[in-house]
């Protein structure tokens, strides 16, 4: 057992093998041993490093540190640590939202990526979403929401008020009137009191409070929408979404209970607090490393995706981002298909990953 020292938490992790560096980053289900497997595999020809999480496995337990941010902000740490300038990393399920945000934060550390058993939502709006990532022809008639899915080079499309990038800035705030302080006019200059306009209040008595309930009724529903994630892991703990995955009879559970066990079920709800829907998708196009996507067809915790989540993906992209589902396979394939293993070796040799396929023989497999 290894371990260091990140600001304070003690980080555990292990590592097998010399050459080219491979991180390998676990999901909430479990910690780095059930890569166990892989590395075993991959070690011959690459070092091969895997941890705990903060808040997994061996590591420390810091409620502080539970968020995707900081766990990429550890992860930045124990790659400068190791002295590994660049390396491709394979993550699994939170391990893939860990590395999606680590690889936008760090692109010239990152030289290609495996994502595997990922969350990925339908935000609900993919048929007139601006793919991220895309160019986009500006008008005079239209600068910001027309999509034109058939030309081949687009500007760059103007972020919406709505993007975390440029919500917060002037352009876009309206002027609010802050606590304790004097209003604002739309430009910038304070306007005395006096001059303000009277505010009418409302008519309570003739408030349509069905109408009310309604539209907080809608707000909810597009706010599971837009974090489905967050909904999902509400009053629920590791150990329960272990038993989605495997019946207790099943030698996976028992050895996977293991380091369930020491997992603190409020990382469940802290990572997935900044969850978005679409927002997920948008930092996958952004991203401009090669990315080979695996899901197995029966994952009882994030469905295969839809076809229209992928052609999003792919849009433009098709040389850069690869999926491939895995029959027979729940939602952990590194330990249920012996495709895995081969897949992790082609991604990490092959010169294209447009070069990474299934192969039929691995699609006649059975458990």
């Amino acid at each position: 057992m290894s371990a260091i020292t990140i600001d304070g938490d003690l980080i555990h992790y292990e590592k097998l093998g010399r050459g080219r560096p491979v991180i390998l980053i676990h999901g909430w289900v479990g910690s780095w041993r059930y890569w166990i497997p892989l590395m075993q595999k991959l070690h011959t020809s690459f070092s091969v490093y895997t941890l705990d999480l903060i808040g997994f496995g061996d590591s420390s337990k810091n409620k502080k540190k539970y968020s995707v941010e900081s766990q990429v902000k550890m992860l930045e740490t124990f790659l400068k640590n190791m002295g590994i300038p660049k390396a491709a990393i394979i993550g699994h399920s939170y391990g893939a939202m860990v590395a999606t945000q680590f690889t936008l934060r760090n692109p010239d550390k990152v030289a290609r990526l495996m994502l595997s058993s990922m969350p990925l939502y339908d935000p609900g709006d993919l048929d007139t979403r601006i793919p991220a990532g895309t160019r986009q022809m500006l008008t005079n008639n239209d600068t910001r929401h027309s999509l034109a899915p058939n030309l081949k080079d687009f500007e760059q499309a103007i972020p919406s008020p709505t993007d975390k990038t440029v919500a917060n800035t002037e352009l876009y705030q309206d002027p609010t009137i802050a606590s304790g302080s004097k209003p604002k006019t739309n430009s910038g200059i304070y306007t005395p009191f006096h001059e303000q306009p009277t505010i009418q209040r409302p008519d309570t008595e003739n408030i349509d409070r069905d109408a009310l309930r309604r539209a907080a009724a809608e707000r909810d529903r597009k706010k599971n929408q837009a974090n489905p994630l967050l909904n999902d892991f509400r009053g629920t703990t590791t150990l329960n979404l272990l038993e989605k995955c495997y019946r207790k009879s099943e030698p996976e559970y028992e050895k996977l209970k293991v380091d369930v066990e020491k997992a603190d079920d409020a990382v469940l709800a802290k990572s997935a607090e900044d969850y978005e829907a679409g927002n997920m998708l948008d930092d996958l196009r952004r991203i401009t490393a090669p990315i080979v996507a695996i899901h197995g067809e029966d994952d009882p915790l994030f469905n295969v995706p839809k076809q229209a989540i992928w052609d999003y993906l792919q849009l433009q992209k098709k040389d850069m981002f690869v999926w491939l589902t895995l029959p027979d396979t729940r939602h952990f394939p590194m330990l249920e298909h012996d495709a895995f293993a081969s897949l992790s070796t082609d991604f990490l040799t092959k010169s294209s990953i447009t070069d990474i396929e299934i192969r039929e023989r691995w699609r006649r497999r059975s458990r």
